[in-house]
């Protein structure tokens, strides 16, 4: 060791432990190899533009929207607490206009003046009737029938 006196304050660290080698036995099997699990794979998602069925359920026709909030009144002054919309076609398109547009940032956007019109048209209610409605109810109707005035974009 060090054969110089120890200063007051100081300590020396301990001598670090020697390596042994470990013995061998003389009938030792070798260890077992440890077993290698299978890794599962990944579980891929769909997008939509690859058509995943669970994001938009087909529609069965006609659709019938319950008016949760408020009851409306139709031209005949019966009380209707649900709408029933028929199948949107091209020529209500043509006649009332595309309620529907998706601008550059990918957003849906709704016309409410089209989307007014083509609720009144689908449903059979004259467009100053629906104008009593909830606007929740209103909202719900024309959320609930958006996605048939998008475009399909597996088609594309």
């Amino acid at each position: 060791m060090n054969d110089q006196p120890t200063r007051e304050g100081f300590v020396l660290p301990p001598d670090p432990p020697r390596a042994t080698a470990p013995h061998p036995q003389p009938h030792a099997q070798p260890p077992k190899p440890t077993p290698v699990l299978p890794i599962p794979e990944p579980v891929l998602e769909n997008s939509p533009a690859e058509g995943d069925a669970t994001i938009f359920p087909q529609e069965t026709w006609p659709i019938v929207v319950k008016l949760m909030y408020k009851p409306i009144k139709n031209e005949k002054n019966e009380t209707l607490h649900e709408l029933s919309f028929r199948e949107p076609r091209g020529g209500d398109i043509n006649r009332y206009g595309n309620p529907c547009r998706i601008n550059q940032e990918g957003d849906v956007v709704i016309d409410e003046r089209k989307m007014h019109f083509i609720m009144a048209a689908l449903c059979g209610v004259l467009p100053p009737m629906l104008e009593m409605m909830d606007p929740r109810d209103w909202n719900s109707c024309a959320y609930r029938l958006r996605n048939f005035f998008l475009p399909d974009l597996r088609s594309w």
